[in-house]
């Protein structure tokens, strides 16, 4: 995929709901039932503020997420501990960043029922088919014009961007 005016990204894994999750009260077991597959993704990263940033300033512009890429191999959430994936985040071919996505809350289906919870308390349900992003376990690689990114995720394979 090619990408235009954006600045940066990371690894996450995404969560392609199968069935409803309605906060409160949603737990790690409740996510990975409704869970339709996992499968890699990388998050573009963009604000049209310019640094130093404040957190508000990242709040009110949207929590700086511009789009997002998935790809690699869907993987069901019980086939796999998904503390153990890994993601090598690449930048023109040289490592940048690495790390596991048991960094996301313990879990990454815990950052899923945080969302939910969170929603809940406004009535706002996930619905099936919905692309849920679980929280990043790398940090922002800022990218410029002509880098390719690349996120290696093991055995759920790899997702790739470059930037135009």
């Amino acid at each position: 995929m090619r990408i235009i005016a954006c600045r940066a990204s990371r690894s996450k894994l995404a969560f392609i709901l199968g069935a409803t999750l309605a906060g409160p009260g949603i737990k790690l077991p409740d996510v990975l039932r409704a869970t339709e597959y996992v499968i890699p993704a990388l998050e573009i990263v963009d604000a049209r503020l310019q640094d130093p940033r404040k957190i508000v300033d990242t709040v009110a512009d949207n929590g700086a997420a511009a789009n997002i890429v998935i790809g690699g191999t869907p993987i069901r959430p019980m086939d796999t501990d998904l503390r153990w994936v890994g993601g090598i985040l690449y930048q023109n071919a040289e490592i940048e960043e690495t790390g596991l996505a048991a960094g996301v809350l313990g879990h990454p289906a815990l950052g899923v029922a945080w969302l939910a919870n969170k929603l809940g308390q406004y009535g706002i349900r996930l619905e099936p088919g919905h692309i849920v992003l679980a929280g990043s376990f790398t940090r922002v690689v800022f990218a410029k014009k002509g880098d390719v990114i690349h996120g290696d995720f093991g055995s759920l394979g790899g997702v790739g961007v470059q930037f135009v």
